[in-house]
């Protein structure tokens, strides 16, 4: 009997330090590293190209030297345009001939001033702090910036910052006119060079677009805690400060938008179907999102009826009806937004890998094609339309080497395989990986997950021909000392959890050590956490078997979503380790099937992750793929596969998930062989009363490794 997630939650009584490129981001990833240089121009070329920067009547332009106080006068003057003030108006003695004009016209602008013996210090260097107030001050026509200063938590040495440049620092490292250090210090009085200044002027010299994504929410719109930091972390209610710090520095020019798998996996989603996730994303105003994997898994019903009620586009543009061979209808490839006088058209993409990832009874009669074609296809289209920037925010996994700093994956892919101004952006989604870097000139991020990092690209626009003739890609922090959470997304968010308080917050067991998701030999196997069994996976597959009275329980350590602390588990603790609604089915299996089902390598390590129960088995991981397990029997002694031998007198009663069972997750095709699954207990379900049990019982929750997975090469 087909189920939909609904009808399963009725079931439960419920209604369950440095940013990559090394530019322009308010708080940095700490694993991230340099990524590959862009194409572009260099910042110094761009501001001599727009006459901002003189050399010194050769080809030298000396980027690496201090910048003078005359000379950063005379660039902004240059670059701003400023008004025309009468030189002799400033009387500072200690003015050369070449610097009078530019200084008159930025002492009219109340851009700077001398000092009190009536000299003007040309010469003299030009601090951080120094160059944030001359820039900020032109950007916003010489106001006192209304910003939020929190960001300056990111920095060590913020109590440094003189008090009078604060609100200034603090807008010029939102609006990324700063790089950071390598220190985390901010380093107010340290002079700057007059490539930094080169890069300063770019606000000044053309439009700026802030793009700030999120992908992979999962449900997970309450506020986490880093335990390593001591610090709250993520939560809609933070990305929406984020964002409300980026629209007051940059109000025409902020773009939002999200990678997918936005609202499968928390109680606080789940239970509505993904509506606290909808309400909170439009809080925040997202411009659109692309479909995920994930979003399915309510059934295609449940999606559909999202996408027609939600307040911004959610976008699949390689989506096709199979029957048709045409783009499905209940979804748009893309919208046009404008921004800052600029048309910005955003293609939404999904993985390919959604065919594998997901249940395939919600994905039947769908394909998800290469998005490379309708890229290229869509980008002329959008350009005939008169758009001038064209993005993706997509599904698309990116993966990111830590020490070359090589993106690759369908993010990668994505940008090799177009190129040449067909794209100006890409965002990506589901591997759950913190990526930013430029591909082929083109800005890329991936955002991590569980809104613990939200990415930043941002476009500088030449002013008449709005064409993008530099850009930065880097991921911010999402630490909640570094913004102002959003108090109406805040109070959204309490709302929804009132709702669900009561069945969330009830106790099933006491956990007696804390449980996880990796593998028995982590410490061991040179710290590989998909390798074989783990804690939680053993407990979950007891849970299925027990349940379901079957000879083995199989399931994915994909689908175990969350580790367990010491002490009081609670439901809702539970249900974040175990998310997806699945439910278990119980069928019959050869040996052979069984032992195919254990051959199936982990995607990520190569290695055997399936999670079991019932079996004791013994493998080599240096043998070739099929060939790796030696020995499995039941745990009662029963042989399956013996000295090379299959057990063929009798076949086995197999308890596995829905997803699995289909025979197109995660790669184990074996499943679909079974032709006589039976849907059984809602996994959760299985898993609750199995802990509960033990609570009646006067006994504690504790997983030790009780040999059932034996690896012989690290015997």
């Amino acid at each position: 009997m087909k189920k939909t997630l609904q009808t399963r939650l009725t079931a439960l009584a419920l209604v369950t330090a440095l940013t990559s490129t090394f530019t322009g981001s308010i708080a940095f990833a700490d694993n991230a590293v340099p990524a590959s240089t862009t194409t572009m121009k260099s910042d110094m070329r761009l501001a001599i190209d727009n006459g901002a920067i003189e050399g010194y009547g050769d080809t030298d332009y000396r980027g690496a030297n201090p910048a003078t106080r005359a000379e950063v006068a005379t660039m902004i003057n240059r670059a701003a345009k400023l008004k025309s003030a009468d030189p002799a108006s400033v009387t500072f003695t200690d003015l050369a001939n070449w610097q009078k004009q530019a200084v008159a016209n930025a002492v009219a602008a109340k851009l700077i001033s001398g000092f009190a013996d009536g000299t003007f210090h040309p010469d003299a260097q030009v601090t951080r702090q120094e160059l944030a107030e001359l820039i900020v001050k032109v950007v916003t026509g010489g106001k006192l910036p209304n910003v939020n200063e929190n960001v300056l938590n990111y920095f060590k040495d913020s109590d440094s910052i003189a008090k009078e440049s604060r609100p200034y620092v603090a807008y010029a490292v939102i609006s990324g006119i700063f790089s950071p250090t390598l220190d985390g210090n901010f380093n107010p009085t340290a002079a700057v060079t007059r490539d930094e200044v080169a890069k300063a002027l770019k606000p000044i010299l053309f439009k700026v677009v802030d793009i700030l994504t999120t992908n992979d929410i999962h449900g997970k719109i309450e506020v986490g805690f880093d335990k390593k930091r001591n610090q709250g972390q993520g939560g809609i209610e933070t990305v929406g400060g984020i964002v409300t710090d980026f629209r007051t520095v940059n109000p025409e020019g902020t773009v939002v938008v999200d990678g997918g798998d936005a609202w499968q996996g928390t109680l606080i989603s789940n239970t509505t179907n993904g509506q606290s996730v909808m309400d909170t994303m439009a809080q925040v105003k997202y411009d659109a999102a692309a479909i995920g994997n994930h979003e399915f898994d309510f059934g295609r019903d449940v999606l559909i009826n999202n996408i027609k009620n939600a307040k911004f586009p959610i976008l699949g543009a390689n989506i096709i009806d199979t029957k048709t061979g045409k783009r499905v209808d209940w979804t748009q490839p893309y919208v046009i937004i404008e921004k800052d006088g600029l048309k910005i058209g955003i293609i939404g993409f999904a993985t390919p890998q959604t065919t594998s990832t997901t249940k395939s009874t919600n994905i039947e009669g769908l394909s998800f094609v290469d998005p490379v074609p309708l890229a290229k296809e869509l980008s002329a289209e959008l350009r005939a339309k008169g758009v001038d920037i064209i993005m993706v925010t997509s599904h698309l996994p990116g993966e990111q080497n830590q020490k070359s700093a090589e993106i690759i994956s369908e993010l990668a892919d994505l940008a090799k395989g177009t190129g040449n101004g067909t794209l100006d952006a890409i965002v990506g989604g589901h591997s759950h990986m913190r990526v930013s870097g430029i591909v082929n000139g083109i800005p890329v991020v991936e955002a991590q997950s569980w809104l613990y990092a939200v990415g930043h690209i941002q476009l500088f626009v030449d002013k008449t021909t709005k064409q993008v003739v530099s850009s930065n890609a880097s991921l911010l922090e999402t630490y909640t000392n570094l913004t102002t959470a959003d108090e109406k997304i805040h109070q959204t968010v309490e709302d929804y959890k009132a709702k669900i308080s009561t069945k969330s917050s009830e106790v099933e067991v006491v956990v007696a050590e804390p449980l996880g998701r990796k593998s028995f030999r982590f410490d061991k196997n040179g710290g590989v956490d998909r390798d074989g069994a783990s804690q939680l996976g053993n407990s979950i597959t007891d849970a299925m078997r027990a349940a379901e009275k079957s000879d083995i329980a199989f399931t994915n350590i994909g689908g175990i979503r969350a580790d367990v602390d010491k002490g009081d588990l609670t439901y809702g603790e539970m249900f974040e380790v175990f998310p997806f609604g699945n439910y278990n089915v119980t069928g019959t299996m050869t040996a052979e099937q069984i032992k195919k089902a254990l051959e199936v390598t982990d995607k990520y390590t190569n290695l055997p992750a399936i999670q079991f129960s019932g079996l004791k088995v013994e493998w080599d991981s240096t043998k070739p793929l099929g060939e790796k397990y030696s020995k499995i029997t039941l745990v009662d002694g029963t042989p399956i596969y013996v000295d090379g031998k299959f057990n063929t007198d009798r076949t086995f009663k197999v308890t596995t998930n829905d997803f699995m069972a289909t025979g197109s997750g995660d790669g184990f095709t074996v499943f679909g062989e079974v032709k006589d699954w039976k849907d059984g207990a809602i996994m959760l379900d299985a898993w609750v009363s199995y802990a509960n049990s033990l609570k009646a019982a006067g006994k504690e929750l504790s997983v030790q490794d009780d040999g059932r997975d034996i690896r012989l090469d690290l015997k």
